[in-house]
């Protein structure tokens, strides 16, 4: 399950990068809420991991 985490946080930063030297305001623009997309997802996981965690 942190593995999945870590894959969204990953992309997240990729996408920031990628956002960084975008040549137009609409790709960054895009780029940033697709990572935004990403840093939730990585969120969630990490909260269902420690829901699960905290069942045992």
């Amino acid at each position: 399950m942190l593995g999945r985490a870590l894959m969204h946080v990953r992309a997240a930063i990729a996408l920031r990068d990628c956002a960084a030297s975008a040549p137009s305001d609409i790709e960054r623009h895009i780029l940033m809420k697709v990572a935004a997309i990403h840093e939730a997802r990585a969120r969630k996981v990490l909260r269902a991991s420690q829901s699960q965690g905290r069942r045992r």
